[in-house]
This record gives C-alpha cells, sequence and structure tokens, in this order.
C-alpha cells in the first residue's frame, strides 16, 4: 500500500502481501525484547495442556511480521498513526505462514498529507483470518515539481 502517495490511494484499494513462516526463533526473540514469557508462548510443556496444545505465537509478534511483509517506501509514510480494532481470531503456530491482505478504508487530509485508515487481515496458509485491525497510517503528497526561473 505504502509505495504509493496519499494522493494516489483510493478508498477500496485491496492488496495482498508475501508471506512469512513464523518459527520458534520469531517467538524466543520477541519474548526476549519484549520480556513477554508468559508460558503458552514459551514453555512446550505448559502449552501442550492448554486448548491449543501447543505453543502460539505472541499476538503482536504476529502484528509486527505482518508491519515488515507490505512495501514502505522511502518518504511515503511520515508515521504510524495508531491502531484501533485489534482482534485475535485464531492462533498463530510454529510453521504457520502468515500474510496481510489490506484494504483502504478511509483517507483524511492532514498535513503534509493525510492518515490513511487500513483495514489490516493477517491470513494463514490454510486461509483462516488470525487478526484483523485498522491501522492508521500518516502518509505523504507526492511532492510537486519545483518550477524553473
Amino acid at each position: 500500500m505504502f509505495d504509493r502517495w496519499y494522493d494516489e490511494l483510493r478508498i477500496g484499494d485491496r492488496r495482498s502481501f508475501r508471506g512469512v513462516t513464523i518459527t520458534e526463533a520469531h517467538i524466543v526473540g520477541f519474548a526476549g525484547v519484549t520480556g513477554d514469557h508468559y508460558p503458552l508462548h514459551v514453555d512446550a510443556e505448559y502449552a501442550r495442556a492448554t486448548r491449543y496444545g501447543q505453543r502460539i505465537a505472541h499476538g503482536f509478534l504476529v502484528i509486527s511480521c505482518s508491519a515488515g511483509l507490505f512495501p514502505m517506501e522511502d518518504q511515503r509514510i511520515v508515521a504510524f498513526y495508531g491502531m484501533d480494532a485489534v482482534r485475535f481470531c485464531a492462533p498463530t503456530f510454529i510453521g504457520d505462514t502468515i500474510h496481510p491482505d489490506m484494504e483502504v478504508v478511509a483517507k483524511r487530509d492532514k498535513d503534509p498529507g493525510g492518515v490513511v485508515s487500513v483495514r489490516n487481515e493477517i491470513i494463514n496458509q490454510r486461509g483462516e483470518l488470525v487478526c484483523t485491525s485498522i491501522l492508521h497510517i500518516l502518509a505523504a503528497r507526492r511532492p510537486t515539481p519545483m518550477t524553473s526561473r
């Protein structure tokens, strides 16, 4: 989505992006960086006795991996502006491959361009929706060419 300028994006634009396979290294690394060592994520014996029967990825790990899968061209994104309506719909297991499907659902002018609201649906290799959210990105307008004198 964000390989285009604010003024090039239209409500209803949709794109699907490449995927990433979630590994044990992702989970262990994320636990180390965040300090979230909840046993459902990091303790195989504990997780085996839960409704999932195995370890699951942290929800925020799933969202974070998704963010690295769509293009973000230099100067087009000014800032991550926020996120709403986050729902974790199904677990993501070690070995699952997830990818984001995105749709522009709203735009609002704001210097230096505007806030683009995107529905981000994260889908696994079985076609299951594992996470949904609305991302708000402050995006720049296409620069105007300098006029010669």
